[in-house]
């Protein structure tokens, strides 16, 4: 019998026997439309039904990462499909989802794989979606969302417990995830100074010291980023290439690059060897190589040698005199360095699980407690805690951002030129409406670094907030090449139309902080085209819910009702074949229907 690996999501409607008893025919016809929706979105990413019986569905998927945006898209449709009717024809279905060895046969799979997600969907959430741990472990930092751990479970007719996670809405910062799968710009000639760092390799025998290689990897993409003959691709995109059997031709081609840095760290203790190499990707020629014998306490030595080195090699002599001012700041305790790395390593997974965030804010605590002086662990405390209490609100006090800022402030009364101390505390200014504090900082952090695809994008953000969208832009992905294959999310946030059958509810989360009505209409026009684009190409009638909230009024000023308006009336130019589409303004949301 043919046997494959598969990925299984498996779903089913929250009290359908109720239903069914209370009212069939009205059951059956509200299932019907559901599964013309569900239908439609698992053909959408790829998935194969290959079980339905009454409200339940069971799908194929080659990729975990499929099923679970799927999933996702499920669960937001439903949601979108439930609002404004009776509780009586509402529809909230579980989901689990899991991935294993199947059996096949002419048209069904069998094996623990696909009983194990039937079980796993039985223990979801109403509305939620429920994952096995190996899934977890494909998925996570590819999916916008987070997860809370769900123990081992104990789950009918399976011999062992299945360690399980449930999917939830995305926490803390997204910095760190969502890399593209594959560049999202094609550059025909790359730069002469364009350079990708990949991830440095860990030798060590000890896997944990992984933490150490991609720390010292970013250190290195932040200081060579300073340099304005340099364009630097951002880790997001190159550290995407670490599981990838590619050479530096093809890595080149990718990335619109012309040079490529990697290298390998074997750390004993505190002693390491850090190996390093420069490649042309035109001809896959080794520009220069080294290797460096150091210790934890040489290691920014270490890395203004290579700079210096790496600066030289392809910019010239020119601005190797500007390497001392850029370099990194050095703490004074270099055991605060590894605690910060430490710290990072979790921070960056910090909006996948509660776990982590706690974790990353107690080792930036730590490094703080070892070197008081240190800029970097002040400002990275800052954003960690704001991480920390978006997963748990109760168990910090309320003046928890007053302590932020604190922190953010130290950091940039230690080192004014620390460009994340700049980026958080714009973030932090622009949160608190102070808005030429934010521009300053933000603008200040973009020159301090101006190869950093998350700086660039904070910086585009904060434009457009304050009502220029052109100026933010430019900064946009597509106009500077750091962010080439960087996660696309700074667009994604502000413009996320999700299109539904006969019903689109579209949020935008980054209008909770706009700072003026021209924004506010903005945004809502922006996704008014989206969808209506969309409808269009669909064919079917137009009826979407914009649901906004400003900052800090839930009012929509009276000028942004006639900025919408009058674009609306300019769009029709573009028209419905389905009919004219009606604009409804009132407080709290703008109802677009057909």
């Amino acid at each position: 019998m043919e046997r494959k690996l598969s990925t299984i999501l498996a779903s089913d409607v929250v009290g359908f026997s109720k239903m069914m008893a209370a009212n069939e025919e009205d059951t059956l016809r509200v299932l019907g439309k559901r599964r013309q929706v569900l239908d439609g979105v698992i053909a959408e990413h790829d998935g194969k039904i290959f079980g339905s019986a009454g409200d339940s569905i069971i799908v194929e998927f080659s990729s975990p990462i499929n099923a679970t945006k799927c999933a996702v898209e499920m669960q937001d449709r439903m949601a979108a499909m439930n609002e404004d009717v009776p509780e009586s024809h509402q529809m909230i279905y579980r989901v689990g989802i899991n991935i294993g060895d199947v059996m096949v046969t002419e048209d069904n799979l069998f094996g623990d794989a696909v009983n194990i997600a039937a079980r796993l969907e039985s223990e979801a959430k109403p509305a939620g979606i429920c994952v096995s741990k190996t899934v977890f472990d494909m998925i996570s930092q590819k999916v916008m969302v987070s997860f809370e751990d769900a123990g081992e479970l104990e789950l009918k007719n399976i011999e062992q417990p299945v360690q399980a996670y449930f999917v939830i809405k995305s926490k803390g910062g997204v910095r760190y995830v969502q890399q593209s799968e594959k560049p999202q710009i094609e550059v025909k000639d790359a730069e002469s100074g364009s350079l990708a760092v990949m991830l440095f390799k860990n030798l060590s025998k000890d896997e944990e010291q992984a933490y150490f290689c991609e720390g010292f990897s970013e250190d290195l993409i932040s200081a060579l980023s300073r340099f304005s003959s340099l364009t630097v691709v951002s880790g997001n995109a190159s550290f995407s290439y670490r599981d990838k059997t590619m050479g530096p031709k093809e890595i080149g081609r990718d990335l619109g690059v012309r040079y490529i840095l990697d290298g390998s760290v074997r750390k004993l203790g505190n002693k390491m060897r850090i190996s390093a190499s420069l490649i042309g990707a035109e001809n896959e020629k080794t520009v220069w190589a080294d290797k460096f014998d150091t210790t934890i306490d040489e290691i920014f030595d270490t890395q203004d040698e290579m700079i210096e080195t790496i600066v030289a090699t392809i910019v010239g002599r020119v601005e190797v005199d500007g390497t001392r001012r850029v370099s990194n700041v050095r703490p004074e305790n270099l055991s605060a360095y590894d605690l910060v790395l430490q710290g990072l390593e979790h921070h960056r997974r910090s909006d996948l699980t509660r776990e982590d965030a706690p974790r990353a804010l107690s080792l930036f605590e730590k490094a703080i407690e070892a070197d008081p002086s240190y800029a970097r662990a002040h400002a990275w405390r800052a954003c960690s805690l704001s991480n920390c209490v978006a997963w748990d609100p109760d168990s910090y006090p309320e003046n928890w951002f007053d302590e932020c800022r604190g922190s953010a402030a130290r950091a940039l009364e230690l080192n004014p030129d620390d460009h994340e101390a700049n980026r958080i505390m714009g973030a932090i200014s622009l949160h608190l409406r102070d808005f030429e504090l934010a521009k300053h900082h933000h603008d200040r952090a973009e020159e301090l670094c101006p190869s950093d695809s998350y700086i660039l994008g904070k910086n585009a953000e904060m434009q457009v907030f304050l009502g220029n969208p052109a100026k933010g832009l430019k900064k946009s992905p597509g106009q500077c090449g750091s962010t080439r294959s960087a996660p696309m999310i700074y667009w994604k946030r502000m413009v996320n139309a999700n299109s539904g059958f006969k019903t689109t509810t579209v949020r935008c989360k980054v209008l909770r902080k706009c700072a003026s009505g021209a924004v506010t209409a903005f945004f809502i026009l922006l996704q008014y085209l989206a969808t209506r684009i969309r409808a269009i190409k669909q064919r079917r009638p137009l009826r979407v819910r914009f649901d906004y909230r400003t900052y800090p009024s839930s009012n929509l000023p009276t000028a942004s009702r006639s900025r919408i308006k009058t674009a609306i009336a300019n769009s029709k130019k573009c028209s419905n074949p389905l009919g004219r589409d009606r604009l409804v303004l009132r407080t709290g949301c703008v109802a677009m229907s057909d």
